[in-house]
């Protein structure tokens, strides 16, 4: 990595604009860890800003990327009635055991035992529990997505393509073309702290409206596309809807290029006098 980076900073482009007008994907967690903050200038393209200080990954600068989804896509989620059609209340399945925010599973696991109409299941990821995870999302009205080693995981984007309306349980969570898709419309969101009141999260998603989640089971079938990734890409996939967030970051980025070529103190504003 650090002979990459030095191949990079080298170059005659990356010289032209300090690496402003540059796109770094960093969509793993641990990417460039030792080395972020020398990329700090670019575009960075990741998947939440679990890891990131604040002096590095903003929203104004970087652009949030969905994970790839595991499980495969619902093509032909059509049911007569698909609330009734969906048996389980509450579904996950996935690694209890996790760092920092993704603690909460397993206190979550505490909680929600008991409860007959959901399914809180530990596996790992291997071929056939990706083939189970896949039917129970698929017959389960709300997906919970808890908080991983970082806030975000792939179960949210597994949730969205499986039609299964999220249950959002973080206070940290930053979300992929979020100017453009309005995630309340189809998801839900909870606080960690309301997440870990015993009983308070099942008796809302019991009480949730049937039509409201019929709307959102409709809402999610309609934007399921822009997770896919696809090669070649397609319209309004996640590979265009990335390219277009980074369309949406280039003025900034040329702003920042035409500021550092004038400017004799840099970011002289953030300065204490």
């Amino acid at each position: 990595m650090v002979e990459l980076l030095e191949i990079l900073r080298q170059s005659k482009y990356y010289q032209r604009s300090g690496g402003r007008d540059h796109v770094i994907p960093m969509t793993h967690p641990n990417a460039f860890r030792f080395l972020r903050q020398q990329l700090n200038a670019s575009i960075l393209i990741i998947v939440d800003f679990g890891r990131y200080p604040r002096t590095m990954a903003t929203l104004s600068k970087d652009v949030v990327s969905p994970y790839v989804h595991v499980v495969k896509s619902f093509t032909d989620d059509d049911p007569l009635d698909p609330y009734e059609n969906r048996t389980t209340l509450l579904f996950f399945r996935g690694n209890t055991v996790r760092k920092d925010e993704g603690k909460i599973r397993v206190k979550l696991a505490k909680i929600l035992t008991g409860n007959n109409d959901v399914r809180y299941e530990k596996s790992v990821a291997t071929p056939s529990n990706i083939k189970m995870s896949t039917k129970g999302m698929r017959l389960s009205k709300f997906c919970l997505h808890p908080a991983g080693d970082t806030p975000s995981s792939c179960r949210l984007f597994d949730a969205i393509v499986s039609h299964c309306v999220p249950v959002v349980v973080s206070d940290k969570i930053e979300l992929p073309f979020e100017d453009e898709i309005d995630y309340t419309k189809f998801s839900i969101f909870f606080s960690m702290k309301e997440a870990l009141e015993p009983g308070y999260l099942v008796n809302q998603l019991r009480q949730f409206p049937k039509d409201r989640w019929v709307e959102m089971w409709k809402r999610l079938k309609q934007v399921s596309h822009h997770y896919e990734f696809q090669y070649p890409p397609k319209e309004e996939d996640a590979v265009y809807m990335i390219w277009r967030q980074v369309k949406h970051k280039l003025p900034g980025a040329q702003l920042a290029v035409h500021r550092n070529r004038r400017l004799k103190i840099p970011d002289w504003w953030r300065r204490k006098k």
